[in-house]
């Protein structure tokens, strides 16, 4: 069930950050410390540098991932990112993300990077967005009719 009560924030989603070098098998070596403690990346992202990238990860247990990502040497950063749910798959409302952008800028919520999750939220596909104000958004978004999701919604982890 997701957490969308009108009125409340729903909890945010975790994302963490980290570099690594652009050289041969540096992300795979940062997936298999993931995996070797069952964590499941939900959604990633990588900015591409000239000697390093950054990368972007939602994951359904984001504190067994920061254990992992720390122990295999990696400084991590977390920061919080708002879910929201586009409109299935037929509905009347095909615009999902054009409508989820134009609530947000009635609102003059700035949109500084948006990321789609792998897994779809009960087979709808979800947007990951950090938003220089993530409560306004959420209830802006709420208010639009859409489904914001929170945390425990991406995985099947518990959300810690």
């Amino acid at each position: 069930m997701a957490v969308v009560a009108t009125g409340s924030t729903p909890q945010p989603i975790k994302q963490l950050s980290f570099f690594i070098p652009n050289r041969l098998a540096a992300l795979q070596r940062a997936v298999a410390a993931l995996a070797e403690h069952a964590v499941k990346i939900c959604a990633i992202s990588i900015i591409d540098a000239a000697d390093h990238a950054v990368v972007r990860l939602v994951v359904d247990r984001p504190a067994a991932a920061l254990q992992a990502l720390r122990a295999s040497g990696h400084s991590v950063f977390e920061s919080e990112l708002l879910g929201v749910a586009l409109p299935p798959v037929g509905a009347a409302r095909r615009e999902g993300i054009r409508e989820v952008l134009a609530s947000l800028l009635v609102a003059e919520v700035k949109v500084e990077y948006i990321y789609a999750l792998i897994e779809p939220w009960q087979g709808r596909p979800v947007l990951a967005l950090h938003v220089d104000d993530r409560e306004t958004a959420a209830r802006v978004l709420q208010g639009a009719g859409l489904t914001v999701v929170g945390q425990g919604e991406i995985g099947p982890g518990d959300g810690s």
